[in-house]
């Protein structure tokens, strides 16, 4: 008697959208099964290409093909409307633009029958539409982590049932009354509709079965795919995440499947974030991924033993950094617009200005702003621009320019001491321009000797030297390298060319470019152009390179005027972090495409690559040393300035880092040897001392036996002997 075909043991619910190219293929494949009973609901989503054409003829000449229409709501919206007329005691729900094996329905339903399982799972491959190439995907059934069981659930995985397979609908069967009972549907979503339903299936589900075999090929890289889409609505996939996060919570079950469940979000919310193609769209993901709305999902809390991609893990905690460098660089380029707090009432000439960038430094900004008032040269400008201080830093200023009407000061929001320094380059009407530190002192005859020397030989740039005072011991014992690091022991001339003076001091390792040790000629800076460079640390580097090259008139004088305080949370001792990378990465840049502008000979050029590649290794080598996920913070980075970073430093970071891994590795094996060594060492010390003994006790015992009393002895015991022998005998006879 022939097979029933009326019977529909499994429902095949596929939504179409303007999938005609592919349509006819992915129905094909499926009238071509080995098993037949079964139906497909076909929900056209509204098609404006050949589509629903396509359907109708095909549901023509196959009465087991329904079609369904409705206006364009989403392949969520298909999916359910086309389960609401599932008739089938299983349903699968497929695209219309994959392919599918002879024999997939057919060993599905006969799994389905024989376990009786509410999810069936399976595996597939993926089909390269633009290559035809079929790729094989292990990871779409993880098979290693299925249990020795036929059927199983969530409580025979150790948390991980949720890392078994993708979130996605079409490798997996459901049995209808199952997902009736749950009250399980697709969420209306534009993308990542199916992870709710896909992942709240195999948390709840009693009964859960896998086949290891593929039966499907999943096409990817067509044009007009789910994936084109999610540009227009990026974080889909992170509402779909706390939606089952809630459900598990709500169901009391989430403890089961935690482990799972944490690994799935951190696979799916890096593969969201690459698999969108506009930096709108990217930058809205880095966003959601760095607030607290992902932090409340728990998954970066998950233990170091149960992650599975632990450099995924590293990634998604560096999102904040990213963002924090990419609102820094967007921030750069809307220009900071300063307040007038108080201006200078001092009509005077104006020999020297001093510019005085500030952002908190309350503790010592009074100390510093003494020995400005206190200097000896009186005819001074003294331009103070707080730099978005939160501390009492702005206040302690008003006070002293109400008190000295030399005094202007002016208020920013938070833009770096670049900027401030800039500005006060471009309100500066002094003859001369020094830049003091806010937390740093200065001699009290300082700018009157520096303008004198100035002036009697028409210098440009004058250096100087410096010596350094700590906050306290402490800091002193943690950074005693900066002890005498400011006084130069060289020989330089009076007064010489810039580039001489360079070349010298760095020739002596004495080539310093702290601003503080510096006192330049205000036309000589605004003829030249020479600004500090915005948005970095390290700005210095670039601006003392440009200014020494650049000065026709150079001069040194041997005197330690200015005093630096070292001290906590500066530049000079806060822990390293990407803002310091970035800065002498950018100094780099600059100063290169300085030099590329010029034509040096041959030996300065050398000289000048030697400060110019020490910028460059001093990014690398801090890049190395950072936390893994704050490495990502060059995620942030623009343009060719990413390019380029990627090349230059991180790559050659990683080199340089695994370099000195296997380096350390190889000292510990060093070690380890020398440790064996000294053990084998003691060992045959102990072997020679013993050989030693037992020679001496054999030469010993010879010499007993040769002797008379042995003798007598053996003479005298002989009978004792020979008593104990036949006694011996005899029992052994009875």
């Amino acid at each position: 008697m022939g097979e029933d075909t009326r019977m529909i043991d499994i429902s095949v619910i596929m939504p179409v959208f303007n999938s005609e190219k592919y349509l006819k293929e992915a129905l094909d494949s499926l009238l071509e099964q080995t098993f037949q009973r079964f139906e497909i609901i076909c929900v056209d989503d509204g098609s404006i290409d050949g589509s629903l054409e396509i359907l109708a003829s095909y549901s023509e000449m196959d009465e087991r093909i329904r079609v369904i229409m409705q206006e364009h709501t989403g392949a969520a919206a298909a999916r359910n409307a086309g389960f609401l007329h599932a008739q089938g005691e299983y349903v699968i729900f497929l695209d219309a633009d994959d392919i599918f094996g002879k024999e997939m329905l057919a060993k599905i339903v006969q799994k389905a029958k024989k376990t009786k399982a509410d999810v069936i799972l399976f595996g597939a491959k993926r089909y390269d539409d633009r290559t035809k190439e079929v790729i094989y995907t292990p990871w779409y059934l993880k098979r290693e982590l299925l249990p020795d069981k036929e059927v199983f659930s969530r409580k025979d995985m150790d948390g991980r049932v949720l890392e078994l397979t993708i979130p996605s609908p079409w490798t997996k069967a459901f049995r209808k009354q199952f997902l009736v009972k749950e009250n399980l549907f697709f969420q209306d979503l534009p993308n990542s509709n199916d992870i709710y339903f896909a992942m709240l299936s195999l948390a709840i589900a009693e009964k859960i079965t896998a086949m290891k075999e593929d039966l499907l090929w999943y096409r990817v890289f067509r044009e007009g795919s789910i994936q084109d889409v999610k540009d227009h609505a990026p974080i889909c996939f992170l509402q779909a995440y706390e939606a089952v996060y809630n459900e598990l919570l709500r169901r009391k079950i989430y403890d089961e499947v935690s482990v799972g469940f944490c690994n799935q979000v951190i696979s799916g919310c890096v593969f969201s974030l690459n698999s969108v193609h506009s930096e709108k769209a990217r930058w809205k993901i880095i966003e959601a991924l760095s607030s607290e709305r992902f932090l409340r999902l728990h998954v970066l809390e998950c233990q170091k033993e149960n992650i599975c991609e632990p450099e995924k893990v590293s990634m998604l905690k560096g999102l904040p950094y990213a963002l924090e460098v990419h609102k820094k660089l967007r921030k750069m380029r809307i220009p900071a617009q300063e307040t007038l707090i108080k201006s200078a009432t001092s009509f005077t000439d104006k020999k020297v200005t001093v510019i005085i960038p500030i952002y908190n430094t309350e503790p010592y900004l009074k100390d510093c702003m003494d020995s400005i008032l206190g200097q000896t040269l009186k005819d001074l400008e003294i331009i103070c621009i707080d730099d978005g201080s939160d501390d009492q830093s702005l206040q302690i200023l008003c006070e002293y320019a109400g008190k000295d009407d030399r005094i202007t000061v002016y208020h920013q929001e938070n833009c770096g001491q670049a900027v401030a320094r800039n500005k006060g380059v471009k309100k500066a009407s002094g003859e001369y321009v020094y830049f003091m530190d806010s937390d740093d002192v200065l001699q009290v005859d300082a700018l009157e000797n520096l303008y004198q020397r100035c002036r009697e030989e028409q210098l440009d740039a004058l250096y100087f030297d410096a010596s350094v005072f700590y906050e306290n011991e402490e800091i002193k014992k943690q950074h005693s390298q900066f002890e005498g690091s400011y006084s130069r022991k060289g020989s330089y001339p009076r007064q010489c060319a810039g580039l001489e003076m360079f070349m010298k001091m760095v020739m002596l390792k004495e080539y310093r470019v702290i601003p503080g040790i510096q006192f330049f000629r205000r036309d000589f800076l605004e003829r030249e152009e020479i600004l500090f460079q915005s948005g970095v640390v390290h700005e210095d580097n670039d601006f003392t390179f440009r200014a020494m090259l650049l000065a026709k008139r150079a001069g040194y004088m041997k005197e330690a005027y200015f005093k630096r305080r070292i001290r906590s949370e500066s530049t000079v001792t806060e822990e390293v972090n990407f803002a310091h990378v970035y800065g002498y990465f950018k100094g780099f840049l600059n100063m290169l495409n300085f030099v590329k502008e010029k034509d040096y000979p041959e030996d300065v050029l050398n000289v000048l690559n030697i400060t110019i590649y020490n910028m460059l290794e001093n990014a690398k080598k801090k890049y190395a040393d950072l936390p893994d996920e704050e490495k990502y913070a060059a995620m942030g980075l623009e343009g060719i300035d990413k390019l380029i970073f990627r090349t230059l430093v991180a790559d050659d970071a990683e080199m340089y880092a695994r370099y000195h891994q296997i380096d350390r590795k190889l000292q510990r094996t060093y070690a380890e040897k020398s440790e064996i060594n000294r053990t084998l060492q003691i060992t045959y010390g102990e072997k020679y001392d013993r050989g030693l003994e037992i020679k001496r006790l054999k030469k010993e015992l010879a010499s007993i036996k040769t002797s008379r009393s042995y003798k007598l002895a053996r003479i005298i015991g002989y009978p004792v002997r020979f008593l104990r022998r036949v006694k011996k005998k005899v029992r052994g006879e009875m």
